[in-house]
């Protein structure tokens, strides 16, 4: 196959069109896109890159597929293989990745934003990136790991049990990261999507889910003096923060990146029963633009392309669970 079927965006525009297959560079290998999610920054990307992205790109960063060709000088992995990707990726020549915390390299190029993504059939990325997809994992799973990964960076907060948390949002984001606490021992959190009624001072910390000035103000307001407000959304634009509440609260604003992406695949192997209700529908690309304006309009599952739809076979659908074919109903 010479060409493939891609999402791009251009300017302020998105369109699905035919594209070269890209080859693999040294160090890199081809997948066959299985499954691609669907994320807030492929309809609104932050704009929080050194460089301007290039236009037109591919979109799309969450995803699980299969390899389909090698160069010739990667090792310990053979075509056919399952894999997941850590779709930010790293230097490698940083004091980050030097330490090992390759996830979180402040250099990192973009899948679907600085790179071409996984919103096509075929997506070429460096072998370093690439994770085997543990078996117990569908790729409707698997390409939930990038959501997963940034969940557990919650963890290298300075926050521990019993405190008392609040995660502040009301989308897919904010169940995940509750559960995540939850499955690391903190008993005592809970979610709010709106902070107006809840009491003042009443919280040891608070996980910021969904960004914004008001949000912000609230969580100030909630936080106990001397707390933590813990920082992880990447918003489209700058934020404003009331600096003087913040410092007259004595409140620490911690930010927080990634976890460890094996540590994600490895939640999701062992606990994938707690988040399956946070996964919805499964659809074909052709139907981006219906798909774009659900995103748009609510968090609430996360929604998934395979570019394959027509191809994949029956057991492969069951095993993915709630699959919503074009012709029939809703379930984002």
């Amino acid at each position: 196959m010479s060409e493939m079927r891609a999402i791009v965006r251009q300017g302020a525009a998105v369109r699905l069109q035919r594209m070269p297959v890209p080859v693999p560079d040294a160090g890199e290998v081809l997948i066959q896109v299985r499954v691609a999610g669907l994320s807030r920054t492929d309809v609104d990307p932050p704009a929080d890159g050194p460089e301007p992205d290039p236009d037109p790109v591919v979109l799309g960063r969450e995803f699980t597929g299969v390899i389909a060709e090698l160069a010739g000088d990667v090792r310990g992995f053979a075509a056919g293989d399952r894999v997941a990707v850590m779709p930010d990726l790293p230097c490698l020549s940083c004091e980050r990745c030097a330490g090992g915390a390759t996830e979180c390299c402040p250099r990192a190029e973009r899948l679907g934003a600085g790179r071409h993504g996984a919103f096509s059939e075929f997506v070429a990325v460096p072998a370093h990136v690439v994770h085997r997809l543990p078996e117990a994992l569908t790729f409707r799973e698997g390409a939930y790991a990038e959501p997963v990964c940034s969940a557990l960076a919650v963890l290298k907060a300075d926050i521990k049990p019993p405190d008392r948390g609040l995660v502040q949002g009301a989308g897919r984001v904010a169940r995940l990261t509750e559960r995540v606490l939850r499955s690391y021992g903190f008993d005592s959190v809970e979610v709010g999507a709106s902070l107006a009624g809840l009491p003042r001072d009443a919280y040891d910390f608070v996980v910021e889910c969904d960004p914004g000035g008001p949000a912000l103000d609230g969580m100030l307001r909630v936080v106990r003096p001397g707390g933590r407000i813990v920082l992880r959304s990447r918003p489209a634009g700058p934020v404003p923060v009331d600096l003087a509440a913040a410092v007259g609260k004595e409140v620490t604003l911690q930010t927080v990146s990634y976890g460890t992406f094996q540590a994600a695949l490895e939640f999701l192997a062992q606990e994938s029963g707690k988040i399956a209700d946070l996964l919805g529908c499964v659809r074909p690309l052709e139907d981006f633009a219906e798909m774009f304006s659900a995103e748009r309009e609510s968090q609430r599952f996360k929604s998934f392309f395979c570019p394959d739809f027509g191809g994949v076979g029956a057991a492969e659908i069951e095993a993915w669970g709630r699959l919503v074919r074009p012709d029939s109903g809703d379930q984002r």
